[in-house]
């Protein structure tokens, strides 16, 4: 693989590097348990990381290497708490948080050396390839555009380019992995027929045959199969609930821009913003390779809807796959309300919306995300049954202003049950599905104690509603979408039936 600069050649032979999770070991389910019907010979750790998966949930910035965290913060002069690796973890991404706010604080490092397109290209490719590598072939990445961008010098155009560009490179890597694999099936196949296995050896180079090294040392242990489906991905833009000037340069100048207007309108404001720019991406939005038809797979594609147009400078235009818009960060005291006129606009462009919604404040946040944001997806949900704080919060915490928000806090305890009843009825009839991140979810809601039995997750599929399984930040969670099916399983004794649910909702509600 040719590369531009040292950094990006360091990750792009980095394929087979395992992902931030730490090591488990296979978990085999009690078969005398009624309510599991699960085969005990079987290690149910290397039966999930074989099956396709889709990861619909998982941001960019916090699913960095830590290695490569650590090596970017030295090229970019960025300070470290320590650049040990372990001690790093431990320092700035603990276990454990005490609020969703305490969670949120160690991707300030994070963001400050994703501000160049090499960073942000490797650090994509890094994201995906650790999601192949553990057997999700549809994965959706999502990250703030305008927290790496830097005015006059990093638009949110180009900044979306250099991360669909390392998501570009590590779908081409991981097919070919899959189409490697078949040279272990030729093998296995052919084991009386020594000549055809070392002729077919001979023809590979150096590269080629290392990886077939490494799927053969794995003896197993990887998804990679010559008939698998084609690895796929999408890019979802993320707005932000809250900001302040010194969370990126590009919000600093937009502070500056607005200064003295009502902070909610400002951020309001900078979503639209975010929209009109992704929209521009997605209806003409240039090649962003250095355009050459033997490396470019829009510009040499043979599907027409993928080429636009061929521009005066020579670049064919190119529809980026931005497939969703998204809010996120503090959601107590900002409203999804902020947001109605960037949503509407990405509603009326066709632009599919998923929404961190009642994971730091109660079922009216969700109920908001709904009707305010037009939300097909709700990200997380934890608080969905919590009938009982409707209507609890400081200041504008997550209600809209609205005469039936001001009804809510009027609501008896049978008004605030029915309302949740109504809610989580209305959401499985309209199949809207709910991003379920358990390990990130046992650091920030300290009510579950550990104890991952407590998770609303149990609830939700009892209740028959679409819920798909995601990993969030695998490095801040210290996990992957294995430790996430797999913890599902233990914690919930699901059935295989209901495994198989989970995971096909995945598919059947990616964007």
């Amino acid at each position: 693989m040719n590369v531009s600069n040292s950094a990006t050649a360091r990750s792009s032979n980095n394929w087979s590097t395992a992902s931030n999770a730490s090591d488990t070991n296979g978990i085999i389910i009690d078969n005398n348990d009624d309510n599991n019907n699960w085969n005990t010979k079987i290690n149910l750790q290397k039966f999930l990381l074989r099956i396709p998966k889709a990861d619909l949930h998982i941001h960019l910035d916090g699913s960095i290497r830590i290695e490569t965290l650590i090596d970017l913060a030295q090229q970019s002069h960025v300070e470290l708490p320590s650049y040990d690796a372990q001690e790093l973890k431990d320092l700035v991404f603990p276990t454990k948080y005490n609020s969703l706010e305490e969670y949120l604080r160690g991707f300030g490092y994070i963001t400050q050396v994703l501000t160049t397109p090499e960073a942000l290209e490797r650090v994509a490719y890094e994201v995906t390839m650790d999601a192949y590598n553990c057997g999700v072939r549809h994965i959706e990445v999502r990250f703030a555009p305008q927290m790496h961008a830097v005015p006059g010098k990093f638009s949110i155009e180009q900044v979306v380019c250099a991360v669909n560009k390392g998501m570009e490179r590590a779908v081409r890597d991981a097919d070919e992995l899959d189409e490697l694999s078949r040279y272990l099936c030729r093998r296995s196949s052919n084991d009386d027929d020594d000549d055809a296995s070392l002729d077919y050896a001979s023809q590979l180079d150096e590269e080629t045959t290392e990886k077939i090294q490494y799927l053969k040392e794995k003896q197993g242990m990887h998804p990679y199969h010559p008939d698998a489906p084609p690895h796929q991905y999408g890019i979802i833009a993320c707005a932000m609930r809250f900001f302040l000037p010194v969370f990126s340069p590009y919000y600093e100048a937009f502070c500056e821009v607005h200064k003295g207007e009502d902070p909610h309108r400002v951020f309001g404001l900078a979503s639209v913003a975010l929209v009109t720019a992704v929209n521009n991406l997605r209806r003409k939005g240039k090649c962003c390779h250095d355009c050459d038809s033997e490396e470019c797979p829009a510009c040499s594609s043979s599907d027409p809807n993928d080429i636009i147009s061929s521009d005066n400078d020579g670049l064919h235009g190119y529809i980026l796959p931005v497939v969703a818009l998204d809010i996120a960060g503090a959601e107590v005291g900002y409203p999804a309300s902020d947001h109605r006129e960037a949503f509407d606009l990405a509603h009326q462009s066709f632009l599919h919306k998923t929404v961190h919604a009642g994971e730091a404040y109660g079922p009216e946040s969700i109920m908001e995300a709904v009707t305010d944001l037009h939300a097909e997806r709700i990200g997380h949900g934890c608080n969905l049954f919590k009938w009982e704080i409707i209507g609890e919060g400081e200041g504008r915490g997550g209600k809209s202003t609205s005469s039936s928000s001001k009804n809510r806090n009027e609501m008896s305890d049978i008004q605030k049950q029915q309302y949740c009843e109504n809610l989580t009825r209305y959401l499985g009839s309209m199949r809207l599905c709910i991003e379920v991140c358990l390990s990130s979810n046992l650091q920030t809601i300290p009510e579950l104690d550990g104890d991952l039995r407590k998770h609303p997750a149990k609830k939700m599929i009892k209740e028959g509603l679409a819920v798909s399984l995601c990993t969030d930040n695998t490095l801040v969670s210290r996990t992957d979408i294995v430790r996430e099916l797999s913890l599902a399983v233990e914690a919930f004794k699901l059935t295989p039936v209901q495994m198989r649910d989970i995971v096909f909702n995945g598919f059947k509600r990616s964007f």
